[in-house]
């Protein structure tokens, strides 16, 4: 698994996290703004792989 399919796995567990955890009231949505943070910031810094 690569640092790209990383971070939209963490992004998508983390919209989950998100969306369930406001209807429930837990500190889950916390979480999961937490984790689409950090999935947006391994996407950002991730680098390509030089071509050669």
């Amino acid at each position: 698994m690569g640092v790209k399919r990383f971070a939209w796995a963490l992004g998508a567990l983390g919209a989950v996290l998100a969306l369930f955890g406001w209807q429930m009231q837990s500190p889950g949505a916390f979480v999961g703004i937490v984790l689409i943070a950090l999935a947006g910031v391994l996407l950002v810094t991730s680098r390509r792989r030089p071509k050669g």
